[in-house]
């Protein structure tokens, strides 16, 4: 038996007819969410974002030069 992983939105009118397909066909579904300290690192980032924190760069050099200092 083989494993395939599929990655669709279910929130999509294509999503929940591919999803409703596969369920009908009887395949066994397991739904993989991502991870708690993935999520937390990604809200901390937004927060800091917000809050204005960050590196500022006014083009790509510039960011070069930040990153490289």
């Amino acid at each position: 038996m083989a494993t395939y992983t599929i990655t669709l939105n279910e929130r999509t009118s294509t999503g929940k007819a591919l999803l409703s397909l596969i369920k009908s066909l009887g395949i066994l579904i397991k739904p993989v969410r991502s991870t708690n300290a993935a999520k937390s690192t990604t809200l901390d980032a937004i927060r800091e974002a917000k809050a204005g924190k960050g590196t500022f760069c006014e083009d790509f050099e510039d960011y070069l030069k930040k990153v490289h200092e």
